[in-house]
């Protein structure tokens, strides 16, 4: 592709950007009358421009401020004299506080045309691989408040396990403190009560008692540790799930799935999402 035709491609889309940005209604100017198009979050075809006008200008109404855009990519192709096609790889960030789609990329297919010496977008196709897109929004914003809630929800409860948890442990006795102490530090190994009895000195017939003296017993135990650290793994690092696994006592990656969803009500990477 010559230099000058390269510029004139990057230039109509980043004026597009530009206006679709700052939310400049001018922008519905440049569509060509024989308009095609898909949103992100629809599903049907638009082929007419004054429907394209109207979901522009919803989008703007939806969402008035300023947005910014995050590029990621951009390809551009000279398809003939008349006809050119700009591809774009970006994020949105929305003047909304969230954490959700702005993580999200969004793909933006734009083909102008040259229309009495002046360029037209012929066609506009977002694709936003997000899923809380409701009816009648071109923007999730009903779907991130209501996951953000949901988060802060999540959070409040796993912060209040994990204090009545500690709560928990730190009134337990002396045999129950023995046997956590023990694991936390062997836990990767996946040690069994029999291990565990023998080393701290008891059969296995007298740790089983004396910890359902204590009210717990020895799966009891190792399980709350398990979910202590695996929650805490998945929140503090980017460790792969399956090392995490290991690290908890897990040789089966299937098997730490299932416990984790006992757990959590979730999956180890929905949980991360959730956190992040």
């Amino acid at each position: 592709m010559k230099p000058p035709r390269k510029r004139l491609i990057k230039s109509l889309f980043k004026n597009y950007i530009e206006m679709y940005a700052s939310r400049d209604t001018r922008l519905i100017e440049h569509f060509s009358g024989n308009f095609s198009g898909y949103t992100g979050g629809g599903d049907f075809i638009v082929g007419d421009k004054s429907e394209w006008v109207d979901i522009t200008r919803r989008d703007f109404a939806q969402v008035p401020q300023r947005i910014r855009i995050e590029m990621l990519d951009l390809l551009l192709r000279d398809l003939s004299d008349h006809v050119v096609l700009a591809a774009g790889l970006f994020r949105i960030h929305l003047p909304t506080p969230e954490s959700i789609f702005s993580n999200e990329a969004v793909r933006l297919s734009l083909v102008f045309v040259q229309e009495d010496g002046d360029w037209k977008i012929a066609h506009s196709g977002y694709s936003v691989p997000y899923y809380l897109v409701q009816q009648g929004e071109v923007f999730p914003i009903k779907g991130l408040y209501g996951e953000n809630q949901a988060l802060a929800l999540l959070l409040k409860e796993t912060k209040r396990a994990l204090s009545e948890a500690t709560r928990q442990l730190d009134s337990l006795r002396q045999v129950t403190h023995q046997v956590r102490t023990y694991l936390e530090a062997h836990l990767g190994s996946d040690p069994d009560i029999d291990t565990t009895a023998k080393v701290l000195g008891y059969s296995r017939r007298t740790l089983t008692r004396r910890l359902r003296e204590e009210a717990t017993s020895f799966l009891q135990i190792k399980d709350q540790l398990r979910r202590s650290l695996a929650l805490q793994l998945l929140i503090a690092n980017r460790l792969p799930v399956e090392a995490i696994a290991g690290r908890v006592g897990f040789v089966d990656l299937t098997t730490f799935h299932r416990a984790f969803k006992k757990w959590t009500g979730t999956t180890p990477l929905a949980y991360r999402r959730l956190t992040a």
